[in-house]
């Protein structure tokens, strides 16, 4: 996913919030949580690292039979409730950036089960100062209306490896037709799959690696130092 590292990875803690989020118990969580910060784990970290790596993990027991959809689900849903509490960044389209602020557009195709990424990715943004709006399960007409009548200098399509390359390719051929002359770039799983993803889809560029999608945009240096500094 857009902006996953595994960098500075505890496996300690690792292991706890894998299990605190698989975990009937979902208080288990909060104790986990609050042990992290305890420990001098930052926020940015648990949503930059710890909660990617755990999602993976999650990603992978399912694929393995190890555990059902049923506790996957329900796992990616608690993550995701866990990065909300973190900070505004991670769960509101008005954090506090600047009127002169570059503005970005960060999509999930529509039918995408798990949002997360998108959500890391968003929050990545906004700590780099950059306003960000959130649209997940959009479709090419509310996408179409979005790019009418909002100015957006970016967009960025975060989509998993379920999600087909038409689909993403549906989406960079509406941000061309309404003639907005913007970059595209897409991130995410479905950048595991074996295809050349800007080729295929007719994106700008395809990357899971924050620091160069907004280095592409042509965002200034100031944002980058920002992001790979959290």
């Amino acid at each position: 996913m857009f902006g996953h590292s595994d960098k500075g990875v505890f496996e300690l803690f690792a292991s706890e919030l894998y299990n605190a989020v698989s975990d009937p118990d979902r208080t288990q969580i909060g104790i986990v949580k609050d042990k992290m910060l305890q420990a001098g784990i930052s926020t940015y970290d648990m949503a930059d690292n710890y909660i990617p790596h755990v999602a993976r993990r999650l990603g992978e027991a399912w694929c393995a039979d190890n555990i059902d959809f049923a506790v996957t689900t329900i796992g990616s849903a608690r993550l995701q409730g866990l990065l909300r509490s973190l900070g505004p960044e991670w769960c509101a389209d008005d954090s506090c950036t600047a009127a002169s602020a570059p503005k970005c557009l960060v999509v999930v195709p529509e039918g995408a089960q798990h949002t997360l990424g998108a959500t890391i990715l968003a929050g990545q943004l906004r700590r780099a100062g950059i306003s960000v709006s959130l649209e997940v399960g959009i479709g090419l007409a509310q996408l179409e209306g979005i790019l009418t009548y909002s100015k957006v200098d970016a967009v960025m399509v975060s989509a998993s490896s379920r999600e087909s390359l038409e689909v993403i390719r549906q989406i960079v051929r509406k941000v061309r037709a309404t003639g907005r002359d913007v970059p595209v770039i897409v991130g995410g799983n479905v950048l595991s799959q074996n295809e050349d993803v800007a080729r295929v889809t007719g994106a700008d560029f395809a990357t899971s690696s924050v620091l160069e999608a907004i280095g592409f945009c042509g965002f200034n240096a100031r944002m980058l130092r920002v992001v790979s500094k959290s």
